[in-house]
């Protein structure tokens, strides 16, 4: 019998498939209508733009990779990595089939955009959002984050672990961290007494499931460039905890100081 994850694993195949072969049709109806493509120079495609002009994947036809998978019931997130470049699809089910919602893409190949000193507090996003939740569980998601966030701030590596799952990934220009490394970067910012305010949130969507949200948003470095970025966060015991995120500078946005 078929399973919920082999019908994933299949329909994941297919979309490398098609990407593979340039088959416009076939890959692009596997995407959601809410589909974004965060390339590796920080570009954002819509599914209207891939349709017209489909990009290739920079990991190929990925013969001999094998993706990390985690299902959150109806949000699912692949990650596939080689010679530091790193694709994260995030997969959502719809009804009755899996659609690609985002395909993220980080590439440690591209020289990392300089930044300028941090902050050592700062009031967004750890305490305001310039966002209005519109229900329940995006309220409880963004608080949880705005705690995660402030323990970051704040140098507190037991209070961040709270909100953060196990499996937890972060992956950007210059890093590739679970949660122990994280974890571990926090007790050394603590020791340093480092300017740790996080990246003020520029803008921020949300897909909400009963058992996950999915953030794509971007965030305006101090001193730097835009970042975008890709979350998702799983709802466990009725705590929301970030799973992964994927963040990748903008090459083409201008340097900005606040």
């Amino acid at each position: 019998m078929t399973t919920i994850d082999d019908e994933l694993l299949a329909v994941d195949c297919a979309l490398i498939t098609a990407l593979a072969k340039r088959d416009v049709a076939a890959a692009t109806a596997l995407l959601d209508d809410h589909f974004t493509w965060v390339d590796s120079q920080g570009r954002v495609l819509s599914k209207q733009q891939v349709t017209r002009d489909l990009p290739q994947s920079p990991l190929g036809a990925e013969t001999g990779l094998i993706p990390m998978i985690h299902r959150y019931r109806e949000v699912a997130p692949i990650v596939v990595e080689r010679e530091n470049i790193f694709v994260l699809r995030i997969w959502v089910w719809r009804g009755q089939s899996w659609r690609l919602l985002t395909c993220h893409e980080v590439s440690q190949l591209v020289p990392a955009t300089p930044h300028g000193p941090g902050r050592k507090d700062w009031d967004n996003p750890c305490r305001t959002l310039p966002y209005q939740p519109r229900e329940d569980d995006e309220r409880d998601c963004l608080t949880a984050w705005q705690r995660l966030e402030t323990a970051v701030m704040t140098h507190d590596s037991e209070e961040w672990a709270r909100h953060v799952a196990d499996e937890f990934l972060v992956v950007g220009a210059t890093r590739r961290h679970t949660k122990p490394d994280r974890k571990a970067v926090i007790e050394e910012q603590k020791r340093s007494n480092a300017n740790s305010a996080p990246a003020p949130l520029m803008s921020m969507q949300l897909f909400t499931f009963p058992e996950a949200m999915v953030m794509i948003c971007e965030h305006q470095p101090f001193h730097g460039k835009a970042a975008r970025v890709s979350r998702v966060f799983s709802k466990r015991d009725g705590e929301w905890l970030m799973a992964i995120s994927f963040q990748t500078t903008r090459q083409d946005a201008p340097v900005k100081t606040i």
